[in-house]
């Protein structure tokens, strides 16, 4: 029983350091692009913090948990956080520049386009806060 327990454990550690790993990669990733050229989905973007949300069109929780989040954010801090919604199913190589496997995945870029925090899977609205506070004014 115990050695179960220990496997699971050590399991789970595994798979916790090697999520870690994976977004740190992603990051890393997202960072060298934005050093490299600047990424034709940012050339819009007001000197803000913004957040890169990829989703597709069959995505459940992208329509129900995350989308509602980010409008209420939006809502919330109006002109001073720029949403960024990519459709990675219409845009692949966006998704492929970026390291996005999953839907959703959320990045949080400071005002100058340089990504700070990568989330995949649904993040709320207090993560996201906590992300963005930093950045400035945004979630002041």
């Amino acid at each position: 029983m115990l050695e179960r327990l220990a496997l699971a454990l050590v399991l789970l550690l595994v798979g916790l350091v090697a999520y870690r790993a994976f977004t740190a990669w992603q990051l890393r990733r997202a960072s060298a692009q934005h050093r490299q050229i600047a990424d034709p989905l940012l050339t819009d973007a007001p000197n803000v913090p913004t957040v890169l949300y990829f989703t597709t069109p069959t995505c459940a929780p992208c329509k129900t948990t995350q989308t509602p989040v980010l409008n209420q954010l939006k809502a919330e801090l109006g002109e001073r956080l720029h949403v960024v919604r990519v459709d990675a199913e219409a845009d692949p190589e966006a998704a492929a520049r970026w390291g996005v496997l999953t839907v959703p995945t959320v990045f949080v870029l400071d005002a100058n386009g340089k990504p700070q925090r990568v989330f995949n899977g649904v993040v709320g609205a207090p993560a996201l806060r906590q992300a963005l506070q930093p950045l400035g004014n945004a979630a002041a």
